[in-house]
C-alpha cells in the first residue's frame, strides 16, 4: 500500500541544515482511497479480501510517518501538519475496518436469512396447511404434495444421528437422553448400540422394495424409525394388517424381541397399538409426498388394499407401444385408515414431527397435525374403490349381522326406487378371507325377501339370513339387464376386501367405517341416513333396528348417490 509521506527538495542530508522545505502528494492520498475501495469491489466475498494486509499498510503508513518527522528538523507548524497526516493515516485504518466488518456482516446475515426462510416455513402450522383449505379428495392430495415434498433431503449417513434425537427415550431431553425407542419392541435400548451386532438398525416403515430408490424417499425421516435387528428382520417387507380370524399361521406376538400386542402371518405385520396411528400417519405422508412424479426417476408410491411391488405394463394404441409404469403400493390402506382413528397423535408423536421440521427436513406430516385428511382424500371416492353406480335408484340400506351370545335376528335390507326394475336386482355377500362370493340372492326370491311399500312409492326388500361376521366380509348389490351385468353398490364392514370371484370380480369394496362385535345387541344394526344435500351417510343404530321400515332419519330420494 502505498503511504503519503513527506518529501524534500534537498539531498538526504539536508533536512539536518534549517532550509529543509516540506510539500505533499495529495494525489497520493486519493490514490490509496481509489485503492482500497478497487480492493473490496474486486473481490467477491470477504473471505477473499487481505484485512490483515490492509492493518499492517496502514500501520506502516503512520510509523513511516513518525519516522520522517522525528529525522526531519522543521519548522513547528510542519510538525504539527505531520502528526495530523499520521491521524488521517489512522482514521483510514478505524475506516477500512468499519467495511471489513459491514461486509462481513451483511455476508452472514444474508446467509441467515436465507436459512430462516428455508427452515422455518413449516413452524407455523396455520399457514403452512393454509393453501389446502377447503379440499378434498385427490385435490387435497396433490396440494398436500406440492406442501411437504420440497424439503431437505438428509444423507443417508446422517440418519443414525437424527434418529437418536427424533426417537430418543427422553422426549422432553432428546440430547441428553442415553436410549433410543424402538417401533416394534417400545424397549428404550443405548445409542451407543446403533448399528451394531444386536443393536438397532433403521427401519423403514415403507419398505425399500416397495419403490423407495436412493433418491430422498429413501433418507425421510418421517419413515424411518429404529428398530431391534432381529425385529426388523422378521418384518422384512410384509405390509401392514391384522392376522385374519381363519389364519393358520398366525404369531403373536411376531417375535420374541417384540411387543406382546404384535402379530404376524406370511404376508402381515401389525406393530404395537400404541404406535399403530403413527405408522399409518407415516405411510400416509409417504403416499402424499411420493405419489407424483418422482423427478429423480423413483416409482410414484400409493396405498390400496392390494399391496403390490410388480412393475405395470401399460400398452399406448393404436399404436401399441408398451413402455414400463412403475407404481409401488403398500397397505393395507383400510387397515391404516383404522388405525388412524383409533390411534390418534400422541405428544411424542407430534414433538417428533415438530422436530423434523425444525432441525432436519423443514416440512411436517400433515396426517399428524390433520388426521381427518386421511379420510377426506382416501374415503371421497379414490381410484382405488369402486365408484357406485348411479344409473340404478336402489341402494343396501341397512343390515345386522353380528351380536352379543347366539346370532338373532340377522337381516338385510334393499330399498328400491320406483324407477328401478327390481326384478333385475341381486344381492352377493362376500367372505373377506378370500374375496369370494358364498351367496347370490335375486330380490325376486319371495321365499328369502318380504316386501313393503313406502308412502313416497320405494320398495323395500328384506331378508332373514345369515351374514358372515367378519372382519371385511361384503355385500354386493347387482343389477342383471338385458345387455350388461353391473355392480351397483360394493360395500363391506370390518375392512376393505378385493373380490377374487362372482359378479364383482376385481373391484375393492367401500368399508362403510362401522361395525358390531360380540357385545352388540339383537337390535343394533347399521343403516344409512340422510346427509347434507341428499347424500346417504352410514352410521350405527343402538336398539334402534328397523327392518322393513325406514331408518331414523332417513328421508327417501329419488336417486342414490354414494
Amino acid at each position: 500500500m502505498e503511504c503519503p509521506l513527506l518529501t524534500t527538495n534537498s539531498n538526504p542530508n539536508s533536512f539536518l541544515t534549517n532550509k529543509t522545505t516540506l510539500s505533499y502528494k495529495p494525489k497520493s492520498r486519493r490514490r490509496n482511497s481509489y485503492n482500497v475501495a478497487t480492493r473490496f469491489k474486486q473481490n467477491s466475498s470477504f473471505k477473499q479480501t487481505n484485512s490483515t494486509q490492509l492493518f499492517m499498510d496502514s500501520t506502516k503508513c503512520c510509523e513511516d510517518n513518525k519516522t520522517h518527522m522525528e529525522s526531519a528538523t522543521i519548522f513547528h507548524h510542519t510538525r504539527r501538519f505531520g502528526w495530523l497526516r499520521c491521524l488521517i493515516c489512522k482514521w483510514r485504518l478505524v475506516y477500512q475496518s468499519l467495511l471489513v466488518f459491514l461486509f462481513c456482516f451483511t455476508l452472514v446475515g444474508a446467509e441467515a436469512s436465507a436459512d430462516s426462510v428455508f427452515g422455518y416455513a413449516c413452524e407455523d402450522v396455520s399457514s403452512y396447511y393454509s393453501p389446502a383449505e377447503n379440499l378434498e379428495g385427490e385435490e387435497l392430495m396433490k396440494k398436500l404434495s406440492l406442501i411437504v415434498s420440497n424439503h431437505r433431503a438428509l444423507p443417508y449417513k446422517k440418519v443414525w444421528d437424527a434418529l437418536k434425537v427424533l426417537d430418543a427415550a427422553d422426549v422432553d431431553n432428546p440430547d441428553s437422553s442415553a436410549n433410543v425407542t424402538e417401533i416394534y419392541s417400545l424397549k428404550a435400548v443405548p445409542k451407543l448400540l446403533a448399528g451394531k451386532p444386536g443393536g438397532w438398525n433403521r427401519e423403514h416403515l415403507w419398505p425399500r422394495s416397495y419403490g423407495l430408490t436412493y433418491g430422498p424417499s429413501l433418507s425421510d425421516l418421517h419413515n424411518i424409525r429404529p428398530a431391534d435387528a432381529n425385529v426388523n428382520s422378521s418384518r422384512g417387507n410384509k405390509y401392514y394388517g391384522e392376522c385374519l380370524p381363519t389364519s393358520l399361521d398366525c404369531h403373536k406376538p411376531a417375535n420374541k424381541e417384540a411387543a406382546s400386542d404384535t402379530e404376524t402371518d406370511k404376508n402381515r405385520w401389525a406393530p404395537p397399538f400404541q404406535v399403530r396411528g403413527d405408522i399409518a400417519r407415516a405411510l400416509m405422508y409417504m403416499a402424499v409426498s411420493y405419489g407424483y412424479n418422482q423427478t429423480d426417476g423413483s416409482p410414484n408410491l400409493h396405498l390400496s388394499d392390494s399391496p403390490s411391488i410388480i412393475n405395470n405394463y401399460k400398452f399406448d394404441c393404436p399404436v401399441c407401444h408398451v413402455y414400463l409404469v412403475e407404481k409401488k403400493e403398500m397397505g393395507l390402506l383400510s387397515t391404516l385408515l383404522k388405525w388412524n382413528e383409533l390411534d390418534p397423535p400422541s405428544r411424542e408423536e407430534q414433538l417428533r414431527n415438530h422436530r423434523v421440521c425444525s432441525f432436519y427436513q423443514h416440512n411436517r406430516n400433515p396426517f399428524v397435525d390433520h388426521p381427518e385428511y386421511a379420510n377426506l382424500i382416501w374415503k371421497q371416492g379414490s381410484e382405488h374403490y369402486h365408484k357406485d353406480n348411479h344409473s340404478v335408484d336402489a341402494w343396501i340400506n341397512e343390515f345386522h349381522y353380528n351380536n352379543e351370545g347366539k346370532d338373532n335376528n340377522k337381516f338385510i335390507e334393499i330399498v328400491v326406487g320406483p324407477s328401478t326394475n327390481a326384478s333385475e336386482l341381486s344381492v352377493a355377500l362376500y367372505n373377506g378371507a378370500n374375496g369370494k362370493m358364498y351367496r347370490l340372492l335375486p330380490l325376486v326370491d319371495d321365499t328369502k325377501f318380504t316386501v313393503t311399500r313406502d308412502r313416497s312409492g320405494f320398495l323395500i326388500y328384506t331378508a332373514w339370513l345369515e351374514l358372515q361376521n367378519g372382519p371385511g366380509d361384503g355385500i354386493a348389490l347387482i343389477s342383471v339387464g338385458k345387455k350388461q351385468q353391473e355392480v351397483v353398490q360394493f360395500i363391506s364392514y370390518s375392512g376393505m376386501i378385493k373380490a377374487t370371484d362372482g359378479p364383482a370380480i376385481g373391484l375393492e369394496s367401500i368399508d362403510i367405517g362401522f361395525q358390531e362385535t360380540d357385545d352388540s345387541s339383537e337390535f343394533d344394526s347399521l343403516g344409512v341416513i340422510e346427509k347434507r344435500g341428499g347424500k346417504l351417510e352410514w352410521r350405527k343404530f343402538i336398539n334402534e333396528a328397523s327392518p322393513r321400515k325406514l331408518n331414523m332419519s332417513q328421508i327417501l330420494i329419488i336417486k342414490f348417490i354414494s
